[in-house]
């Protein structure tokens, strides 16, 4: 058995597909077909069940996935540690993030990074807490950064082990010429003006004021929904929109001109943490940027 061929067998159960995962190694079909055939013959039973259109893993496959990625991985903490003893970390990190520590905490962390350690690759997935926790528990995420209560109540919250991050203040940020700053307003002035959110939304019904209610329950909390806080910031450079944001990203968004901020109604903060699969191997890139984001979150916290 060679570990060449487990790697395959991992990149096929991952892919559902001889294609992606040749091409995922480089190698032909034919040759990374040949590989799952004998390392089947050699295990003495059928890992996958092909059809014409699909590739499906057996119960043996079911069965070996989990030692087999834990010797790919530990084969990958391997080669990277040697390469970081040589003189120079390399690696590459796949990290997903929801959209309230994408901007500045990731971004930030990665520049950080990249000072110190060019040849650590990252690549970013976004999306929903449920999704992103389930790509984790996959082994297709290193890591995931993202609100600490989306995965309490989840069956998954057994596996996973989180660093809980500093929070951070919410802020509600706005046009600088918005009505809503020519007098006091009530919070009730506020919940009617449509808001522009990231999707999903970080904020849920029992994190608003009870004047928030209604909007909720009408549907019109977010009014307008994004993929990125940045393009909620635009929306409301744009116009009479309202969104809410970090601290830190309002007072970069600021910055540029256009907009004002004020402070959201307590206690609302971030509430993110880092979520690891638990008793996981981490290589030593993915240990770096997990020490970037501690020391980045703390920073803006303060």
């Amino acid at each position: 058995m060679q570990i060449r061929q487990l790697q395959h067998f991992e990149a096929l159960y991952r892919l559902r597909s001889f294609a992606a995962a040749a091409q995922e190694h480089e190698v032909t079909q034919s040759a990374l077909s040949r590989s799952i055939q004998k390392l089947e013959a050699e295990l003495g039973g059928r890992l996958f069940d092909r059809t014409t259109h699909a590739v499906e893993p057996t119960e043996i496959g079911e069965g070996l996935i989990r030692h087999a990625r834990n010797v790919v991985e530990a084969v990958l903490v391997f080669e990277e540690e040697a390469a970081r003893l040589e003189g120079g970390a390399t690696g590459h990190v796949r990290i997903g993030v929801g959209p309230y520590p994408a901007q500045p905490l990731l971004t930030t962390a990665i520049a950080a990074l990249s000072e110190k350690h060019e040849g650590i690759q990252v690549s970013v997935v976004t999306g929903s807490a449920r999704d992103l926790l389930a790509s984790l528990l996959r082994r297709e995420l290193e890591c995931v950064v993202c609100d600490v209560s989306k995965y309490e109540d989840e069956p998954v919250a057994e596996d996973l082990d989180v660093i809980e991050l500093p929070s951070e203040p919410l802020v509600i940020v706005m046009n600088d010429a918005h009505p809503l700053l020519e007098a006091e307003a009530e919070i009730e002035a506020f919940a009617r003006h449509p808001w522009a959110m990231p999707t999903p939304a970080p904020v849920s019904t029992r994190d608003m004021p009870k004047p928030f209610d209604v909007e909720f329950a009408a549907g019109r909390f977010p009014f307008y929904r994004l993929e990125t806080t940045s393009a909620c910031l635009d929306l409301a450079r744009a116009g009479h929109t309202l969104t809410m944001v970090p601290r830190s990203l309002a007072l970069e968004a600021c910055r540029s001109g256009g907009l004002v901020s004020m402070p959201a109604p307590p206690p609302l903060c971030t509430n993110d943490g880092i979520h690891l699969v638990r008793n996981r191997s981490r290589s030593p890139a993915t240990r770096l940027l997990i020490e970037r984001l501690v020391e980045v979150a703390q920073q803006l916290a303060d």
